[in-house]
């Protein structure tokens, strides 16, 4: 039996397209909204209470050589430092964000250069990141990544290339149908990593060394080939939560790696918390909240347009 997603909360106008979460030192959730559907309002970072209030948080800092911002993938450290990937095609930036309660005191460039940044995790002092395209390899396929910063690096150049001595896993998608690479990731209690590929739907589980290194890599689970797994995340007990960005599903896998679908929706506009292009997931207070992106639209993906309203929906995890 399916699970109905409700809606948690509807977005203002200035986050048209909201992308991932992280818990706030405040215990608030913080929400990434690069707004690729209206190139006019800028990426922002919104601060969404127990209650499902809204609020601005701050504007992204903008790139100079593009006038613009477009955050996506959200951390916080373990001092509550906000690490962000701000996506910018080729000249994706890393950005350290250190706040006062909730005033930005200062910004940081980690690393930039990025070709197609995404999602990010902090683990251990060190924030992981994927890249859902390597293109300098000038492979016949899409090659996806994962890099691995210190906290403590500074101004990072990368090449979005082998010679990046930051870069710790890759891996090429075959879907042809789909080219799209590495996008999700989560880690667990035991510090093993899962990181999803979007166009090939499949949950990878990395075991890393104590410097990073991927000793061993091994597929945890695949998902309906036409899911496109997005965002990841995990609770107390293991089970791993998967957004299902192209069909509008949400899939659970549990520790035994059974893959249960909890919620699927037709194409819809979110209005009562149907998911809409569900694109991050998160396990809050007993929740599963969920960012719809509802912009997307391709061959293969439910999404038929964007409009309003702006959606963050939830399923009850103790249902």
């Amino acid at each position: 039996m399916l699970l109905t997603a409700k809606l948690f909360t509807e977005l203002p106008d200035s986050c048209p397209t909201p992308d991932a979460f992280d818990v706030a030192p405040d215990g608030s959730l913080t929400l990434s909204c690069p707004n690729y559907a209206d190139k006019t309002k800028p990426g922002v970072l919104m601060r969404i209470s127990k209650d499902g209030t809204v609020t601005k948080l701050v504007e992204t800092p903008v790139l100079a050589a593009s006038g613009m911002s477009k955050p996506m993938g959200i951390a916080y450290d373990d001092e509550g430092v906000l690490y962000v990937c701000d996506n910018q095609t080729n000249k994706g930036r890393i950005l350290r964000m250190t706040f006062n309660g909730n005033k930005l005191m200062s910004t940081e460039i980690v690393a930039y250069g990025f070709y197609s940044i995404n999602g990010i995790r902090y683990h251990k002092g060190h924030v992981y990141i994927t890249q859902t395209n390597l293109p300098k390899l000038k492979t016949d396929k899409v090659v996806g990544a994962v890099y691995r910063f210190k906290t403590t690096d500074r101004d990072i150049k990368v090449n979005n290339d082998t010679k990046d001595t930051n870069l710790i896993y890759t891996s090429t998608t075959q879907n042809t149908n789909r080219q799209v690479g590495l996008d999700g990731l989560v880690f667990n209690k035991k510090g093993d990593l899962f990181v999803g590929n979007l166009g090939d739907a499949t949950i990878y589980k990395l075991t890393l060394n104590a410097d990073g290194k991927v000793e061993n890599e091994s597929v945890y689970v695949k998902l309906p080939i036409n899911s496109a797994p997005d965002g990841i995340n995990i609770d107390a007990k293991g089970n791993l939560y998967v957004a299902g960005f192209s069909q509008n599903q949400i899939f659970k896998i549990d520790t035994n790696q059974k893959v249960k679908l909890l919620a699927q929706y037709p194409d819809n506009n979110g209005a009562d918390g149907g998911l809409d292009q569900p694109a991050d997931v998160i396990v809050y207070n007993g929740k599963l909240i969920i960012s719809n992106f509802d912009l997307m639209v391709a061959k293969g993906m439910k999404n038929s347009k964007h409009g309003k309203p702006y959606t963050i929906s939830f399923i009850d995890l103790k249902e």
